[in-house]
């Protein structure tokens, strides 16, 4: 597979590639991926076999924590290290910039991509019952050494302590195994 960054013209077959999976992935404008592409190539990866997208990677620059927004893998294509070349090259681009420490994403439960973001090297941070369309999972990767906690730069929605946020820690005894909807 080829992994090379989107290019302006590709944006229409990277959203078809969306709506497929816009249960799991949720939705974004075409022009916030413009914007983020304009900005900066790097943060809109796609996968290329035989002419065709497989997939595509989507991630916000942020400092020290950058975010995985959104992973879609064709459906044909999933389960062939097809996702990992994509995270990986996107881990490079985000080692780049010495200023950034870790990478964060969020995954629902109830999903088969929790275990995929696990064996990937992230690790579950959080429980989020804010979720829409049921819990989420905060993932975290670190990208290099620090001696300071980045659980102050992870997104968190109404969790304050004192009027700021709280840290992180490992979340423990939860399985991820994919749980029937409710």
């Amino acid at each position: 597979m080829i992994v090379r960054p989107a290019e302006a013209g590709e944006l229409l077959e990277l959203d078809s590639l969306r709506r497929r999976d816009q249960e799991a992935v949720g939705f974004v404008p075409l022009d916030r991926l413009q914007a983020d592409l304009d900005r900066d190539a790097m943060t809109v990866l796609t996968g290329w076999e035989n002419g065709d997208m497989v997939g595509y990677l989507w991630w916000t620059r942020g400092l020290p924590v950058a975010s995985i927004q959104q992973l879609v893998i064709r459906e044909d294509a999933r389960r062939r290290e097809r996702g990992t070349a994509l995270v990986g090259a996107a881990l490079d681009a985000m080692r780049q910039d010495e200023r950034r420490y870790g990478v964060t994403c969020r995954c629902r439960v109830d999903l088969a991509a929790t275990d995929f973001w696990l064996a990937a090297g992230f690790k579950a941070v959080r429980l989020e019952e804010s979720g829409r369309r049921g819990p989420c999972l905060r993932l975290f990767r670190e990208l290099r050494p620090t001696l300071f906690d980045l659980g102050l730069y992870l997104p968190m929605r109404g969790i304050t302590q004192g009027g700021s946020r709280i840290g992180f820690r490992p979340v423990t005894g939860l399985s991820t195994k994919r749980r029937p909807a409710v």
